[in-house]
């Protein structure tokens, strides 16, 4: 006699087939674009599938980068070599995509920041090593010192590849931005190294006003009345990879649960949501608080996952609430066999940082491999080979009984809300990096 053994809940061929399609198949799923639809096609598909019937996609506007020529030469004595660059998506090229030059003018951020003055750098080019101006004040002191262009060095990845990234939407449109681009931190340190002084550079791109779509879909409670439990990711990625870890981790995640949770008979609403434009700040996840007035009646707390995949990493769970949230998380996750690295923060670099302007405590589960984050960040590294299908289960089958606790019971051992000061932080925050809440 033979007995049927139980199916896993989260089987590595389910989650290998979903993470092929959108990395392998798809591949690049910048914001706008006919590859992020694809993506989009696919997750509609799958939730369907997996027998949530209210299922939908929303648009909202987004910028989208068709096509970008850079060019960056370094004068070494009298010969001038080519240097590997990318612009940063949403950063304007130079003038006429035309061709600029001039001297070589440094800034170590953010120690700097005092020198940053209005014409200080007219006519120069200026290297910023360190994070870009991280307050509206900065970043209007640079655009106002009128760099012909930036170039800026990521001092978290110390690589000889170029890193992808993006700018603040709403600052490009209330204040402006210079050209701004990136190159390897080697070449970076080359140039200070030898004392290059010139350089030479353009930025052609075409950038027009584009639309990504955001992805929702929920399973019904038995109280809808109650606020509902938000399970977050994001299907897009940044230019020039295919985001296996940043973040079709997260993704394959939100499918594995709602296969998990299709017959759940739970109390509370379960609302998945796969975002677009995350890697332009969040801009789905914004549009969709926004759109829909989202606030603590409606949504209790979100679970977002972003970038959770690394082979060899540190599990880091972010939390924006109460203390007994924080304890909450890790007692449960720790009952499940998953050890935490647990952080209570308001951080606006992810999908859950628009609930928390709107009042809404979070949970951020990231899977860190490197100090600066994960080494291959935003770069052609990001890729299926370096990713692994056993941290994802592991993190799906600790949070799964999580989300049956939360989603059984009427009445939570935590507040449903931010702390005061968290909640003013986060609202001072999103007003400087995202304008006002409601148009």
């Amino acid at each position: 006699m033979t007995t049927t053994q139980p199916r896993k809940p989260f089987p590595a061929s389910e989650l290998w087939r979903d993470w092929r399609t959108l990395c392998a198949d798809i591949g690049e799923r910048r914001a706008g674009t006919t590859a992020e639809r694809r993506a989009i096609d696919f997750i509609v598909h799958q939730f369907l599938s997996a027998g949530i019937a209210n299922t939908a996609i929303e648009p909202f506007p987004c910028a989208s980068l068709k096509r970008a020529q850079v060019v960056v030469h370094a004068r070494h004595g009298r010969r001038w070599r080519r240097v590997p660059a990318v612009t940063l998506v949403g950063a304007p090229g130079t003038p006429g995509g035309r061709t600029v030059s001039g001297e070589l003018s440094w800034l170590e951020m953010p120690e700097n920041s005092s020198r940053i003055q209005r014409g200080a750098f007219r006519g120069r080019i200026v290297a910023l090593f360190g994070p870009l101006p991280a307050s509206a004040d900065t970043h209007r002191r640079l655009v106002a010192a009128e760099p012909l262009a930036v170039i800026h060095v990521d001092d978290r990845l110390p690589f000889t590849w170029t890193k992808n990234d993006g700018v603040y939407p709403y600052w490009v449109r209330r204040h402006g931005m210079p050209p701004t681009l990136t190159v390897p931190y080697i070449e970076a340190w080359r140039w200070r190294r030898e004392g290059v002084r010139h350089l030479r550079l353009k930025s052609a791109v075409v950038q027009p006003e584009g639309t990504s779509h955001n992805v929702v879909a929920e399973l019904p409670g038995s109280a809808p009345e109650l606020p509902a439990l938000v399970l977050t990711a994001h299907h897009d990625t940044q230019c020039g990879n295919e985001g296996a870890d940043d973040n079709a981790s997260g993704v394959i995640c939100l499918l594995a649960l709602a296969r998990a949770l299709r017959r759940a008979q739970l109390r509370r609403r379960v609302r998945f949501i796969s975002f677009g434009a995350e890697e332009q700040l969040s801009v789905g996840s914004a549009a969709y608080v926004r759109e829909h007035r989202i606030d603590p009646t409606g949504v209790g707390l979100v679970i977002n996952f972003d970038s959770v995949s690394s082979p060899l990493g540190h599990w880091q769970m972010s939390v924006a609430g109460a203390a007994a949230l924080q304890r909450f998380g890790v007692r449960q996750l720790a009952a499940q066999g998953l050890d935490v690295d647990a952080e209570a923060e308001i951080t606006p670099y992810s999908d859950h940082f628009p609930f928390n302007r709107a009042g809404i405590p979070s949970l951020w589960f990231m899977r860190t491999n490197f100090p600066g984050g994960r080494w291959q960040h935003h770069s052609v590294h990001d890729t299926l080979q370096n990713v692994s299908v056993e941290p994802v289960q592991q993190l799906l089958a600790a949070v799964l009984p999580m989300i049956r606790t939360l989603g059984g019971q009427s009445r939570w051992p935590f507040p449903a809300a931010l702390p005061p000061e968290q909640l003013t932080l986060a609202r001072r925050t999103g007003r400087e990096l995202f304008g006002p809440l409601r148009h």
